[in-house]
């Protein structure tokens, strides 16, 4: 079968009418469409489909309704953009020295470059093999300069860690053994289970940020872990939701006043776009605050 064939702007207006999209102001759809490509526009519209399966749009859906839950999308990435940077930063800091001083405080001082410190060899393997390719991307970085020069470019962890990516970070703790593990978890006041779950929900939800993926009506890989009391306590709470992953990037947040503004922060565009939205898409019930405030106090 043959690829779609390219249409103008105006020709993809032409399409969104067609498929039922009541499109009032021509002149803003083109621009809007300028700027947003169709494919990635029309994902925001997936929830209005007649059938899964078919391009008809249930009656009354107009451009600037979908254009407004665009907007909000985009928003809301912003807003975590900015906290997950704050987390990130945080959670860098911890690996590489709860595993530096269990390990490398002797001679030599390089156990993370030796794999038999690693219970996961493969994973372990896989983010050295990441890491390179990381490294490559500063090679003209003093820092890179620096170790190349002096050490043979073998650099401490806490230098490595603030070059790879915040999933190579992930994947790094979770190839630990448990006993370094549960030095860093124990540090932050979790269990390390949970830590290596919500670091690997944390670092999905970057990449998606990163990417501008589409964030509403999507679910998300892997489910959010959670004690089973808060699960029992709220089982409107779907842990493959955006709210769940917004509730993880809450519990890591690493101090107070960080989570009170981010909890500002969200209160304020979802009350900004709340007739714009379907809060079931994005998995958030009624009493998402009460619960988001409560869990703010928890670890």
């Amino acid at each position: 079968m043959e690829l779609k064939k390219p249409i103008t702007f105006d020709e993809q207006i032409d399409m969104l009418k067609m498929h039922g999209m009541d499109v009032a102001d021509i002149i803003f759809a083109r621009e809007v469409l300028k700027t947003i490509n169709y494919y990635r526009f029309t994902g925001y519209a997936l929830q209005f489909r007649k059938k899964p399966n078919e391009s008809r749009y249930v009656d009354g859906i107009t451009f600037e309704q979908v254009y407004r839950i665009y907007k909000f999308d985009e928003v809301l990435r912003d807003i975590l953009r900015r906290y997950i940077e704050k987390s990130e930063i945080y959670y860098r800091t911890q690996i590489a020295y709860g595993f530096s001083v269990v390990k490398c405080t002797t001679p030599p001082y390089e156990q993370h470059y030796d794999e038999r410190n690693f219970f996961n060899k493969k994973g372990y393997n896989e983010v050295m093999d990441n890491f390179a390719k990381e490294k490559n991307y500063y090679k003209d970085s003093l820092v890179v300069k620096h170790h190349k020069e002096k050490y043979a470019s073998r650099m401490p962890l806490w230098v490595m860690v603030e070059l790879m990516s915040f999933s190579n970070l992930s994947k790094l703790y979770s190839s630990m053994y448990f006993s370094e593990k549960e030095v860093i978890a124990d540090a932050i006041g979790i269990g390390k289970t949970t830590l290596e779950n919500h670091l690997h929900c944390l670092s999905v939800l970057r990449n998606k940020c990163a990417h501008a993926a589409r964030l509403y009506n999507t679910e998300f890989n892997p489910p959010a872990k959670f004690t089973s009391s808060f699960l029992k306590k709220h089982p409107e709470v779907k842990n493959n939701s955006l709210f769940a992953y917004v509730l993880v990037l809450l519990k890591r947040l690493p101090d107070k006043c960080s989570k009170e503004a981010f909890l500002q922060a969200i209160e304020i565009v979802i009350d900004e776009y709340r007739g714009d939205i379907d809060m079931r898409l994005i998995g958030f019930p009624e009493n998402y605050l009460n619960i988001l405030e409560a869990q703010s106090m928890q670890r």
